[in-house]
């Protein structure tokens, strides 16, 4: 599903920035996703308090570790297939 977002933005001439496009990703993923979403802000925070740059990852990137996160909540039976967050996310 993921790997077809930005086909499926552009399809209706939705053009986004890779961290804008994380970032409304961010916001529809559901509490299955809460440690991936958890990590990815205590790193940036981290950078932050430590005067260095965080360089968002490209969204290619960011599509892998949210497929890999994925697979992993899948494996474990925390996601179920037919997520209403993902329905959600592609409506959007």
């Amino acid at each position: 599903m993921f790997k077809t977002l930005r086909l499926l933005l552009e399809a209706v001439q939705v053009k986004k920035e890779d961290g804008s496009l994380i970032d409304s990703i961010l916001t529809y993923l559901g509490p299955s996703y809460s440690v991936l979403v958890s990590t990815l802000h205590s790193t940036i925070e981290a950078f932050i308090s430590q005067g260095k740059v965080y360089k968002s990852p490209s969204f290619d990137d960011f599509r892998n570790s949210l497929i890999r996160e994925e697979e992993k909540i899948l494996h474990l039976g925390i996601l179920n297939t037919g997520n209403s967050s993902k329905k959600a996310l592609v409506a959007k």
